[in-house]
């Protein structure tokens, strides 16, 4: 797992290295455009390891989170994929009237 990780730190590392100015300001500004997509991809791929590490019978949320090392309340959001950054949607002014 170790190995996966370094090579994206790397890989992000790498952009400073690149010498052309040009070249490098284009280079990050297409990760900076494209992390969000990314970023939501990494978060699903977490959920789903966490939905998988919570299937087994006996599996408690308070054993896992211990394991992944985070409170069994955020083991929870990333479960049900509530997200403190997301955008809420704005309530409809007609409920508000209500």
């Amino acid at each position: 797992m170790e190995e996966e990780v370094q090579r994206v730190f790397d890989a992000l590392a790498g952009l400073a290295d690149i010498e052309d100015p040009k070249v490098r300001a284009l280079a990050v500004a297409r990760v900076l455009k494209e992390w969000p997509d990314h970023s939501k991809a990494l978060r699903e791929i977490r959920r789903q390891a966490v939905l998988e590490l919570l299937a087994p019978e006996g599996a408690t949320f308070r054993g896992i989170a211990k394991e992944l090392g985070v409170k069994p309340s955020t083991l929870q959001d990333i479960a049900s994929e509530y997200s403190r950054w997301a955008k809420r949607p704005k309530k409809d002014p007609e409920q508000q009237a209500e």
